[in-house]
């Protein structure tokens, strides 16, 4: 038995299509179907189904943290994590005497789970036949609301095929959860909440009110549930039961052959921290209590999503890769959408997905929000308001060091300090290893790139005088204190740290951490501070000096950032560049014979040391490239008196990607970003490995634990920037398209300076269309040609061939 139009949504680029129940695949489809709405996301686990070695429900509020102490390794240490909340989808149903619905102990007939990306809605269709031979068709949908943010939809639509009956029903919310999605986190203590009341409000009205052991977050959760038979509301007696932090009610109804039963539930999710109200518990209460039918709420949630979409949508060809263009889009918005503006957030590696690298903020920024800048610049500035708040923080890290200024930490939850913890656990050898990846200093650069970037996109000054330009001074500050001067060479070089390459943390042998020069840093210290003494020419003068008199920062201090910007040291080898100080003396790995992605932890498990060697985790010079233009990047090292041209540039990318492993989502992706203009073909052939991240069966193992945000926003950062050859400079968009001759058709609009743009690219054409609503005209650099496009004007250019 199979369902009749799956052709159809097979064809459909708005829908992720499942076809058949593969129980090892359910983690890996729970966390690519999650539904979310910027401010909560929950997983697409069965609502039948409980934690166990097939399913894991999961709910999460963006941001919120709890911090925990676990004796590892013989010692106490503290680790804070994203919190999974109780679970609001319990819902299941049996007939007479049978067993519990659930979906594992059923046969079925059919079964399809369908992801509507348009519309946010996650369904799957359900024929099966129970143990006495009774068959029925089973249709679930669910949402989270896009429309009101703290509510979410599950709606299950039963018809009795051959059977008639009693029907029993049981609708929960599970607080019997803890963080236990990760396998190598399973010697850390994982129960984060704590009960504070369970309700009964009113028939078919359940709340549960919990609260973080820890940060004394309270989080109160309330769903209503109600039932149809043939669209005609029932209203049954429901009887409450509870069992600690586990509450249920149940009721029966009769239901003849070929009757349709609709049961419909709403939930509310409502924590302490959240703003305009008075009490978490009291709006969760209202929400639900004031929340119209699962059609009204969907109808409502399907606009909102519609508004989404007119902002952000892409035609993207060959059409094969705009399904899955459009589900990174998908998740993109679901983790950080116009709810989260009003959160103090940042931007999570994993989404809010899962629980993998505890739901702590890394770098991604610089992948997500070049996307979002042009569309949402509210949502980006809240970004990046996150980091602003952590300053202090910052500021404190850097004095425990012994430096200047700020030196934001590798890994950043709730209050900015270094969440990285100080041991990993070997899943192959089960030894306790030592984490040194704090030293990745470079995400100091990643955060001053984004502020520059959201500037120069927005031409926000208020942001850039009131948050902005502190930020690049303290973190020029910090760098400056680190460089150190080497009279022998005439050059300052930055010592004991770590580049993108996550495998090199020491020299072999050494007894301390950290490597020397590592190129990627030292130059995008350079262009640091070569953007922070611009941001100080931007500043009316009024700001410029409360900034000098605030932090204390006079002229010699800037000369020396000049100085530094002139005579950073940066190591090259046989004429290109190099990863690091003494990269290219280590000994050479075939790491090709490995099965296994984790080359260090089989290596450290045969007791040998991945330092030693000559390969790399995951890119790390050609990050330059990927950020920074060839004539940005030849700029910088002309400026410090290095000649490096586009031959010695591609020597350096292609030396590097044959000595990479490749161990992370991002290292594909950032080679198909540095080859764009150097070498196109190349870089398309990265880009279509990169594109079916998450979505090919072979990352299934990781993708359970939580989507790889990056990776997914970086397609739409080379199909902006590197494809297109998208800058602003000045207040004027520049254009240097470089399109693989695979890529035959790419549509996308953006807002610049409250003006509308349409730029579509269709066979050897590019198109651009300024809206007939623009208050002003848009001054567009075509290939180094200088024009202005007027309100509702289009022009054409012919794209040269490559």
């Amino acid at each position: 038995m199979s369902f009749p139009d799956n052709a159809a949504i097979l064809k459909d680029p708005w829908c992720i299509l499942f076809e058949g129940y593969d129980p090892e695949a359910e983690g890996y489809r729970e966390a690519l179907c999650a539904l979310g709405n910027g401010y909560f996301v929950t997983r697409a686990a069965a609502p039948d189904a409980t934690a166990d070695d097939i399913h894991y429900p999961g709910c999460y509020r963006a941001g919120l943290y709890n911090r925990l102490v676990s004796h590892v390794n013989g010692e106490d240490v503290e680790d804070e994590s994203i919190v999974n909340l109780p679970n609001w989808l319990p819902l299941t149903f049996r007939i007479d005497d049978g067993d519990w619905f659930s979906i594992d102990q059923v046969e079925i007939l059919a079964y399809r789970q369908i992801l509507y990306l348009r519309s946010g809605i996650l369904q799957r269709d359900i024929q099966f036949c129970d143990r006495q031979g009774r068959q029925t068709t089973l249709r679930e949908q669910r949402f989270a609301s896009m429309a009101q943010p703290h509510l979410a939809g599950l709606r299950l639509e039963l018809t009795a095929e051959n059977w008639s009956g009693a029907l029993a029903i049981r609708s929960a919310i599970d607080g019997r959860v803890n963080n236990n999605n990760i396998e190598r986190y399973k010697h850390y203590n994982k129960q984060h909440l704590e009960l504070l009341e369970v309700n009964v409000l009113k028939p078919e009205v359940l709340r549960l009110v919990m609260q973080t052991n820890q940060s004394r977050i309270e989080v109160s959760l309330a769903a209503r549930t109600q039932v149809f038979v043939n669209e005609n509301r029932v209203g049954s007696e429901w009887i409450p039961d509870q069992e600690n932090t586990y509450i249920q009610e149940q009721t029966q109804i009769s239901v003849t052959q070929g009757d349709v039963v609709a049961i419909e539930k709403v939930a509310a999710l409502y924590t302490s921290r959240d703003p305009a109200i008075a009490s978490c518990i009291e709006a969760s209460h209202k929400a639900v209590q004031d929340a119209p039918g699962f059609t009204d709420l969907l109808g409502d949630h399907q606009h909102a999503w519609e508004r989404l979409w007119m902002r952000c949508d892409i035609e993207f060809e060959p059409v094969d890769y705009l399904r899955v263009t459009r589900l990174h889009l998908f998740h993109i918005l679901q983790t950080i959408s116009p709810h989260t503006a009003d959160l103090d957030v940042g931007v999570p590696s994993r989404g809010w997905h899962g629980e993998d690298y505890r739901g702590h903020i890394f770098w991604d920024e610089a992948f997500v929000l070049p996307f979002l800048i042009y569309r949402f610049p509210s949502i980006a500035r809240s970004m990046l308001l996150y980091r602003h708040r952590r300053l202090n923080a910052a500021r404190d890290l850097a004095r425990q060091h012994g430096y200047r200024g700020a030196m934001f930490p590798w890994r950043s939850a709730s209050s900015g300090g270094e969440e990285t913890p100080r041991y990993q656990f070997s899943l192959f050898s089960e030894n306790w290893m030592p984490d040194h990846t704090w030293l990745q200093h470079h995400i100091s650069v990643i955060i001053a790139h984004t502020v520059w970037k959201y500037y120069t996109i927005t031409d926000d000054i208020i942001f850039l005088c009131d948050q902005g330009a502190e930020l690049l001074i303290e973190i020029a500050r910090f760098w400056a204190s680190l460089a150190t001067y080497n009279e022998e060479c005439d050059r300052y070089e930055i010592r004991g740290v770590m580049g993108p390459d996550e495998y090199h943390t020491a020299y072999p042998d050494a007894n301390t951490p950290g490597i020397d020069n590592n190129t990627y840093t030292n130059v995008m210290v350079v262009w640091t501070l070569c953007r922070t003494q611009e941001v100080l020419d931007l500043l009316p003068n009024s700001r410029r000096i409360e900034l000098f008199h605030a932090l204390s920062l006079n002229q010699d201090e800037i000369d020396q950032w000049h100085t530094i910007s002139q005579k950073m040291h940066v190591v090259t080898e046989d004429g290109r560049l190099s990863q690091y100080e003494g990269f290219d003396r280590l000994q050479p790995l075939d790491w090709q014979q490995f099965d296994e992605e984790r080359v260090n932890w089989v290596l450290e498990e045969k007791g040998d040391d991945i330092n030693r060697y000559h390969v790399a985790k995951q890119a790390d010079v050609a990050m330059l490239f990927f950020l920074l233009s060839v004539p940005e990047i030849q700029a910088l090292l002309e400026q410090l008196g290095y000649a490096c041209d586009r031959t010695q540039m591609q020597r350096t990318i292609e030396y590097y990607f044959e000595h990479t492993v490749h161990e992370s989502s991002l290292s594909h992706l950032i080679y198909a970003g540095a080859f764009a203009k150097l070498d196109c073909k190349r870089s398309w052939h990265l880009f279509t490995k990169v594109i079916h991240t998450d979505l090919a069966g072979d990352s299934s193992g990781e993708v359970k634990n939580g989507i790889h945000l990056g990776a997914m926003a970086g397609t739409l950062y080379i199909l902006q920037h590197h494809y297109l050859g998208l800058e602003i400079h000045k207040g004027s968009i520049y254009l240097n398209p470089s399109f693989p001759e695979q890529l035959t058709h790419l549509r996308l609009s953006l807002q610049h300076h409250y003006n509308d743009l349409e730029i579509a690219k269709t066979d050897h054409h590019l198109h651009l269309t300024a809206a007939d609503s623009n208050p002003s005209s848009i001054t567009i650099v075509y290939q180094g040609e200088a024009m202005n496009l007027e309100p509702g004007v289009s022009r054409s250019f012919a794209l040269e061939e490559i």
